[in-house]
């Protein structure tokens, strides 16, 4: 499994405008991307403006499919202006757990 963790962090008092966002986004993957196997948003209990995504890919294509997607790049233009920075994203190769 190829496996993803993104951070994102909203400007400063927008987390909820954010928040709306990913959770479109996080419907839509569920809903047409199939080897997308897992696509979990998290927000921070401490702060509200940031956010943690853990996603789990069958494979290295499937991810670059997400990410080349007109979808995700329509998102990357609605949040642009939400963001206080650019998103961190580390990739790696799940080697065990629970499922």
């Amino acid at each position: 499994m190829y496996v993803v963790v993104a951070r994102v962090r909203a400007k400063p008092g927008r987390g909820r405008d954010l928040e709306r966002h990913l959770i479109e986004m996080a419907d839509w993957v569920t809903a047409n991307e199939p080897d997308t196997l897992t696509y979990l948003c998290n927000r921070s209990r401490t702060n509200s403006d940031e956010f943690v995504f853990f996603e789990r890919y069958s494979s290295v294509k499937a991810f670059e499919a997400h990410a080349q997607s007109d979808r995700f790049r329509t998102l990357a233009k609605r949040i642009a202006d939400l963001l206080d920075g650019p998103a961190t994203i580390e990739a790696f190769d799940e080697i065990a757990g629970k499922r």
